[in-house]
């Protein structure tokens, strides 16, 4: 989805402001988007990503105590954890996807 906003994006850019052809512009597109690597992959990362976010959450909320207090302690470790992780995840997916 992120690929095809970008994609209408550069087109709207390029075309309706700068006004480079429109046959030209969806010619290079097609020549330098290659559909597994750019959209698979990123549907790939996410799900990836969705995943570890879920069962990070899952096991913070598990382990907190039945507070208010527990539970915000909880939520904020998740966000912490979770934004670590999907950072080191998109580095080793990343490392493994465009690796020649």
């Amino acid at each position: 989805m992120f690929s095809a906003v970008g994609i209408l994006g550069g087109y709207v850019v390029g075309v309706v402001m700068i006004g480079v052809d429109a046959g030209q512009f969806w010619s290079q597109m097609q020549s330098g988007v290659d559909v597994f690597k750019d959209v698979g992959n990123g549907v790939i990362k996410s799900v990836v990503f969705g995943l570890a976010v879920t069962f990070i959450a899952l096991l913070q909320g598990w382990r907190s105590q039945p507070t208010p207090e527990g539970v915000s302690r909880a939520t904020t470790r998740t966000v912490v954890i979770a934004s670590l992780a999907v950072l080191a995840l998109d580095f080793v997916l990343t490392a493994m996807m465009f690796s020649t």
